[in-house]
């Protein structure tokens, strides 16, 4: 049996705690999964293999290649996708997921209904520009579950943005609410942050509306304001290893080597 995963560990917390149950499909959708294939890819079509079960027509995929081998009893044609992605394609064709068989932590049977749940919850957050903006204060009231939700999706951006505060904010159309600032987010990121951050709120039983996001530059002047009023969350940044290289000759106690 291999190592036990971070999809393991959420599934099986999920079935010691129902109220866990947001965790694992939230590592299900950030997870890379395995779709085992009836042949290779043509181009983007894909023909998964399907079973027949109790709990209807089902497909299979394991979070590690060496599970899918195991399973298998060999190599086999696979595709490699995210979970988001998977559970969009099999919801829309009527077709649930068993991951992980073969005596894993995570070994379950989602059925396509519990699939077309998940889909619903693929939901954008609304995304603000700083015209929309009146004013920004402190964060009053918010709750715990949105808390929750914010400190564990960030960790999972890691090195995609530098900094993230939750303000509170009122618009210029007399609207009020709450709003996560993304700081110097890489702009290719910045759609899968906002997805990212969506679902959490939604599997957490939060709609995505309770809460907007906006990115902006660090140095930015409205920058100095949310940093002043604002929850500050933090998200891990890639460790850099900085070598410092000396010219030759430059330290006395190594000297050149002349050839």
């Amino acid at each position: 049996m291999t190592e036990e995963t971070p999809l393991d560990r959420a599934h099986l917390a999920a079935d010691a705690d129902e109220s866990l149950r947001s965790r694992f499909w939230d590592r299900l959708l950030d997870a890379e999964l395995f779709l085992v294939l009836e042949e290779e890819p043509k181009g983007a079509t894909v023909r998964p293999v399907i079973l027949e079960t109790s709990d209807g027509r089902v497909a299979l995929a394991f979070d590690r290649e060496g599970r899918m081998a195991d399973f298998m009893e060999g190599m086999t044609p696979f595709a490699a996708l995210s979970g988001r992605r998977l559970v969009g394609l099999l919801a829309g064709q009527g077709v649930g997921l068993a991951l992980n068989l073969g005596g894993h932590g995570s070994e379950t049977i989602l059925p396509v209904d519990a699939l077309r749940w998940a889909a619903d919850q693929l939901a954008d957050l609304t995304e603000v520009r700083e015209s929309a903006l009146r004013d920004i204060r402190k964060p009053a009231g918010l709750p715990e579950a949105l808390l929750t939700a914010i400190h564990e999706k960030l960790p999972g951006l890691e090195g995609l943005a530098a900094e993230a505060w939750l303000v509170g904010v009122s618009y210029r159309d007399g609207q009020q609410g709450h709003l996560l600032a993304v700081l110097d987010a890489l702009p290719p990121a910045q759609e899968a942050i906002a997805t990212a951050m969506a679902e959490a709120l939604r599997l957490s039983g939060l709609d995505a509306g309770a809460l907007d996001i906006a990115f902006f530059d660090r140095g930015a002047k409205v920058a100095e304001t949310i940093r002043r009023h604002g929850l500050g969350f933090e998200i891990p940044q890639p460790a850099v290893e900085i070598r410092e290289i000396s010219a030759p000759g430059s330290d006395p106690s190594k000297p050149p080597i002349l050839r």
